[in-house]
């Protein structure tokens, strides 16, 4: 009957993922001791892969074998098993829940006269195969957008069409077009939103001015990086009969981007703006992000304005924030403001940028006390040559302006939400920046880390504690291993995200903290604007209906999934860019340091670029290489040749796919 027939499907399914046991004859029963996790199927360019669950564990190793029918990013439901060899939890995938996509990006390659796709971080061993009969016209090593018409089986290939054709491959000026298709990011905006933006001009806010406290006279500044566009944040200092007042001036985005409007949906879709060297993705018209909204010099704006009292040992009085109109009086860069506290450079404006240096090192000292944590991880500053190629990639550096502004920024984002913790009637009303406490197991294995790369660490501390990192990290502050460790520390802690849960902020100390001094391009600080307006400036009495937990909790997972693409792609991007330099760097020599130790070779960072590379077990002197226990060592079992997590070495740059984002040095 049908029923029995549906009956059998419905075993053999279960049976095929593993959730019951076929017995003698025609008997089933559950598969005892096994159990099921959900999550994102992270896929390695050696084939295999972890989930990335929510659960308190650790990623589940799934071997090339085990992942199915899976992809990379895609839903799945893994059947946990026993530890393997390295004691790490691992599993078996059962069934794709959901695809993270049906578009894929990659390369036509030519077999046996039929095309296939080869994608990144690897081609499924079934195939990627391209039907013939699209529209679009490609060739042999293009790189392709496709669409998925049949996504096949673990043995079977999935099936696509061609929908549009990026360039060659090998042509470093479409990395940049690449990046974008292949996380769905477009630089245009849409023509509602674009007529929305253009209705407004310099008339709406002389119009606003009569509403606004009027805060023109006095000498406020911007500091930003030199090639910026938008300038969302302004800086005041003066004196006053109690002490200063540190007046920190934010663009109002909100009495532009009004809610529900065809502004407000593409800003809220978007999340935020993504910067690449080529190029920005907006999360806002440039006529808003660029000029109305932008604090450009001489010029009426309207703003957010945080007036921060001080006494005279520069602790807080109280704080006073107001809907106001503003006029920059200068456009300074980092490196501007550098040469003034160096002494280099004076104008009109050296005692107040002095004076806000020295309130900028106090704040950092006491935030320091409480066990605040300052990261200073280089970032790669990428320089081109015609063509897409870099010609210089260098580290990123720190400078004493640089922590002017974020010091000025960080003490406004955290009495903001102090005051709106105060005083909201709905506490849940409002997105938070929360960073839970690490993992304690996390915690534990960076300070074996830590401690079996030479570092004396008392027993008794605590690294899962803000006091207790901070100190490790103040431990190792003159260490050949300090950007190491830094980088160590960050992947034992959790993300930080949004939240509208008034939770503290682990890495910075706080208790409440949130996002108020970017809104042109975050939409979490746009929000917070409006809240802030309906709560500290008694405006926008309709806001509360805007502001509903369970539509605040939707736009945090929202915005909080945004980011995390967003910090993909630039990375993506910038290891594209990093391997087309190595590309150019063939057989040249270079120093470095050993970031990273699996079971099959060790990866090495390079000082000045900060590119990396595999050296392989392979490449390596004639030994039998295993990975110790601790998981940072590579041993030969024969000649005692060791290679540990921080050494620095020398290497020669040997081979780079860039199809493959992958690097092989070898060792000099």
């Amino acid at each position: 009957s049908d029923s029995f027939n549906d009956l059998k499907r419905s075993l053999s399914k279960l049976q095929k993922d593993g959730k019951i046991l076929k017995t003698k004859g025609q008997w089933y029963k559950l598969h005892k001791g096994t159990s099921f996790l959900e999550g994102t199927l992270i896929i390695k360019n050696k084939g295999f892969g972890f989930v990335a669950h929510d659960k308190s564990k650790p990623d589940i190793f799934v071997s090339r074998r085990s992942i199915k029918d899976a992809l990379d990013g895609d839903r799945v439901e893994v059947r946990l098993h026993k530890k393997n060899d390295y004691q790490r939890l691992s599993g078996a995938i059962t069934k794709v829940v959901s695809r993270k996509t049906d578009r894929l990006i990659g390369t036509v390659i030519n077999k046996n006269r039929e095309r296939f796709l080869s994608i990144n971080p690897i081609t499924p061993a079934r195939g990627i195969k391209i039907i013939p009969g699209s529209e679009i016209t490609f060739e042999d090593g293009d790189l392709v957008v496709t669409r998925v018409v049949k996504w096949g089986s673990a043995v079977t290939p999935v099936i696509v069409k061609v929908v549009k054709s990026i360039g060659r491959s090998d042509d470093p000026k479409i990395d940049f077009q690449y990046i974008l298709n292949k996380y769905g990011y477009s630089q245009e905006i849409s023509q509602e939103a674009e007529r929305e933006a253009l209705q407004y001009s310099e008339s709406n806010i002389q119009a606003e001015i009569p509403n606004r406290e009027d805060l023109t006279q006095l000498n406020i500044v911007t500091i930003d990086p030199n090639e910026a566009r938008d300038f969302d944040d302004g800086l005041s200092i003066e004196e006053v009969s109690t002490g200063y007042r540190l007046g920190v001036h934010i663009a109002d985005v909100s009495h532009f981007v009004q809610p529900h409007s065809k502004l407000d949906a593409v800003a809220e879709e978007r999340g935020n703006s993504v910067y690449f060297s080529e190029g920005v993705v907006h999360m806002l018209p440039e006529i808003l992000s660029a000029n109305l909204c932008s604090l450009v010099p001489n010029k009426k704006r309207l703003s957010v304005s945080a007036l921060i009292n001080l006494n005279r040992d520069f602790s807080v009085r109280n704080i006073e924030v107001k809907p106001a109109v503003i006029e920059s009086r200068k456009r300074y860069t980092y490196q501007d403001v550098q040469s003034i506290l160096d002494g280099d450079k004076q104008d009109e404006f050296t005692a107040s940028i002095n004076l806000l240096n020295k309130i900028a090192k106090t704040l950092s000292r006491r935030r320091s006390t409480e066990g605040s944590i300052d990261f200073d991880i280089p970032e790669p500053i990428i320089m081109f040559q015609a063509g897409g190629i870099p010609h210089e990639i260098r580290p990123s550096e720190r400078l004493d302006s640089h922590r002017l502004v974020e010091e000025c920024m960080l003490l406004a984002n955290k009495l903001i939400a102090v005051e709106i913790h105060k005083k909201s009637k709905k506490v849940d009303g409002m997105l938070y920046r929360i960073h839970d406490k690490p993992d304690k197991k996390n915690s534990d294995q960076f300070l074996y880390t830590v401690r079996k790369l030479g570092i004396s660490i008392p027993k008794n501390l605590d690294s899962g504690t803000p006091k207790g990192l901070r100190s490790v990290l103040l431990m190792v502050e003159d260490s050949p291993f300090h950007s190491l460790i830094e980088t160590l520390a960050l992947r034992s802690m959790m993300k930080a995200q949004y939240s509208p849960h008034a939770r503290s902020h682990f890495g910075l100390a706080f208790d409440h903290y949130t996002h108020f001094t970017s809104p042109i391009r975050r939409y979490a600080d746009l929000l917070v604007h409006r809240w802030v307006k309906h709560v500290l400036c008694n405006e926008y009495s309709k806001m509360a209906n805007d502001h509903k937990y369970r539509r605040m909790q939707a736009i945090a997972e929202h915005i909080n999934g945004t980011e995390l693409i967003a910090l993909q792609a630039e990375r993506e991007y910038i290891k594209i860019k990093q391997l087309r330099w190595l590309n150019m760097n063939i057989g040249k020599s270079f120093e470095g340091l050993i970031s990273g130790v699996v079971n099959f070779g060790f990866f090495v960072e390079l000082n000045d670029s900060l590119a990396e590379g595999l050296v392989h077990v392979d490449n390596l002197d004639e030994d039998d290489f295993s990975l110790d226990e601790d998981g940072i060592t590579l041993r030969g079992r024969r000649y005692g040749q060791v290679y540990r997590l921080g050494a620095r070495v020398k290497i020669i740059v040997s081979a780079v796919s860039i199809e493959k984002q992958r690097a092989d040095f070898e060792l000099l």
